[in-house]
């Protein structure tokens, strides 16, 4: 499993199960994944302003993608991949919503039994505007093909805008297809008892976003440099907490 560091604004053509360590303004990203089993982790530590686009296709594999933004900069995303015969997309999208973030999935069940996995949990901080299209198209003839969109999204202060927009365009019957979207912020009783507990607000909110913001922490363990993105990811959420 290589480890990338993206530094430049090449593209990067991803083949083959991945860690990505984004650092550039810019990246370019393709999916060529064919015939296997692959997870691909894609870390934002760019401490900038950052544009992503990332397209390609998925023939005969099983493919899971984590992206974890968590950096207080604007965030533009566009996301454009495509699922083939007997394949399987899992996603799993984790935003910290501070400054502009700007976000479109475009995941197409372009063949017979694909299947298309989408969760994507969202922190709205105060102050900024959080915007996220998720988009999932089953082609006609994409029999027995399934597309599923979650969206958890926590509101902390008074986000300027928080939208969130799920999309489901079917051209076929035989299939399954969902979506669901629940927002919220953080229940003052649950912060009183944690305070009850000798937690201080700081400690306890740490706690909930860090819940809420990171994978458990032996996900990272089938990673090359995970114990290391996982100790950034840590930093960058004490930060928020510290805000």
């Amino acid at each position: 499993m290589p480890s990338i560091t993206v530094d430049n604004e090449k593209r990067v053509k991803i083949v083959s199960s991945s860690t990505m360590i984004i650092r550039s303004a810019k990246a370019d990203i393709e999916y060529d994944l064919k015939d296997g089993d692959y997870a691909v982790l894609i870390f934002n530590d760019s401490k900038k302003d950052l544009t992503i686009s990332d397209h390609g296709q998925i023939s005969n594999a099983r493919v899971n993608i984590t992206y974890i933004q968590l950096d207080d900069h604007d965030l533009i995303q566009n996301s454009h991949i495509d699922v083939n015969r007997d394949s399987s997309l899992t996603i799993n999208a984790t935003y910290l919503g501070s400054k502009n973030k700007d976000i479109i999935f475009d995941l197409v069940n372009n063949e017979p039994d694909s299947n298309i996995d989408i969760t994507s949990n969202i922190v709205c901080l105060d102050e900024s505007a959080f915007k996220l299209d998720c988009i999932g198209t089953i082609k006609k003839g994409s029999k027995r093909s399934k597309c599923h969109q979650a969206s958890h999204c926590l509101t902390m202060g008074n986000p300027k805008k928080a939208t969130v927009l799920p999309v489901l365009n079917i051209d076929e019957n035989d299939v399954e297809a969902s979506h669901s979207l629940s927002c919220g912020t953080i229940d003052d009783e649950i912060l009183f008892y944690m305070n009850s507990r000798g937690l201080s607000s700081m400690q306890a909110l740490n706690l909930i976003l860090r819940s809420y913001l990171m994978p458990d922490e032996h996900f990272y363990d089938d990673f090359i440099d995970g114990k290391a993105i996982q100790e950034m990811a840590a930093k960058k959420v004490d930060s928020l907490c510290s805000m």
